[in-house]
């Protein structure tokens, strides 16, 4: 007898996002804080302004 599994797609893993709150929290732990005017961008756009080139 032969065992026939069941063609599906592979379901994509859910990307983590961290929670900016979070994020914020952190880095007062640390004795940081973001400046006024990175205040309201996304963690994306964080990560984009201070990346290493």
């Amino acid at each position: 007898m032969t065992a026939s599994a069941t063609a599906k797609s592979p379901q994509p893993k859910p990307k983590f996002m961290p929670n900016m709150e979070n994020c914020k929290t952190s880095l007062m732990y640390e004795g940081l804080a973001l400046n006024k005017a990175d205040e309201n961008l996304t963690i994306e756009e964080l990560k984009r302004k201070y990346a290493k080139t």
